[in-house]
């Protein structure tokens, strides 16, 4: 019929489409930010049970032990009183070197913890160094290494720049060298000697099991020297402590892999060639050897490398690589 409109004209249709499209972009704004629903903490099952196993093993071992020691003392004193005092006080040594062994202990855990936080301190003077925590941190390292004889010459000339430097950059970095330089020194010289003993040892060795356990006893002695040498007491509990966490740097640094590609710059393709399987097998052993010091230097150095120049792998790798050379030439 002429002069009714079209219900489905375009006004229609755009009225509908400004509809449609306002309920499109609703229910996209909706599923695009929905409300963060918390998710419920699961209950550890178990682990009031797995607490209460151990602590009832503990003390079940504890009461066997106390019982075992208390019948063989009333034996002892049963035969002869003589021998029950002996066996009283020779379980009072046993006691006596348990107390003193835990206290050192705990002294070595102290030690290693206050190295970490002189690191993080020296780390934080770093990038902002203020005059006030720069004099802080420095008052802290000489009293690290008070008892140190070898750091007395240091100790003496940070004293007198205390007075005549004002600039705590440069006095953070005299610290680091009155201090630290003649260690890294003695530190490479250490890594140099069980890389290339490592590198010898598994080169002639016909066993590959006992390759390995050469390897690892001489690299938790060098984590323990090079410990002792910045001012650490790596035994027992912390030498566990120290160990994981120089595993861990190497995990992350891929301890591995860096040795590998050392190993390829510095030797070059033509004395790869010419190597032999086990000579190049130990040879790579020392390197690995080599960057397990270099990790350990970074656990237990007070202070990263700054004013110093750092302990690099391809210097130590050019001083195995210099005595493979040797070992190599024939006997004339």
């Amino acid at each position: 019929m002429k002069g009714v409109p079209n219900p489905r004209g375009p006004e229609v249709f755009a009225i509908e489409g400004e509809k449609r499209a306002v309920a499109i972009r609703e229910e996209a704004d909706f599923t695009a930010a929905p409300d963060p629903v918390p998710e419920p903490s699961e209950p550890r099952r178990g682990s009031w049970l797995t607490r209460a196993f151990w602590s009832a093993l503990g003390l079940l071992v504890s009461l066997f032990l106390l019982d075992a020691v208390w019948s063989l003392i009333l034996s002892l004193h049963q035969k002869s009183v003589l021998a029950g005092q002996v066996g009283l006080a020779l379980i009072a040594v046993i006691a006596l070197i348990a107390v003193i062994w835990l206290l050192r202990e705990v002294f070595a855990l102290l030690r290693l913890r206050a190295v970490a936080g002189l690191r993080e301190e020296a780390r934080i003077a770093a990038l902002q160094p203020l005059d006030s925590e720069v004099r802080a941190l420095t008052a802290q390292l000489v009293a690290f290494y008070a008892k140190d004889p070898t750091t007395a010459a240091g100790r003496a000339e940070i004293e007198r720049s205390l007075g005549e430097i004002h600039d705590p950059q440069t006095r953070l970095a005299i610290a680091e060298r009155a201090l630290l330089a003649a260690k890294d020194d003695a530190a490479r010289a250490m890594i140099a000697s069980a890389a290339q003993r490592v590198s010898v040892v598994t080169a002639v060795s016909p066993r590959a099991l006992v390759d390995v356990a050469f390897v690892l006893v001489q690299s938790v002695l060098l984590i323990r020297k090079l410990s002792a040498l910045y001012g650490g007491r790596a035994s027992g509990f912390a030498l566990i402590g120290l160990v994981r966490g120089v595993a861990g740097h190497l995990l992350v640094t891929g301890g591995m892999a860096a040795a590998e590609q050392v190993l390829g710059q510095v030797m070059g393709a033509g004395l790869a060639a010419r190597l032999s399987a086990k000579l190049g097998e130990g040879l790579l052993n020392g390197i690995l050897t080599a960057r397990i010091g270099i990790a350990a230097i970074e656990a237990s150095r007070p202070m990263d490398f700054q004013a110093l120049p750092p302990v690099l792998l391809p210097e130590i790798v050019k001083k195995i690589i210099s005595q493979e050379k040797v070992a190599e030439k024939p006997a004339v």
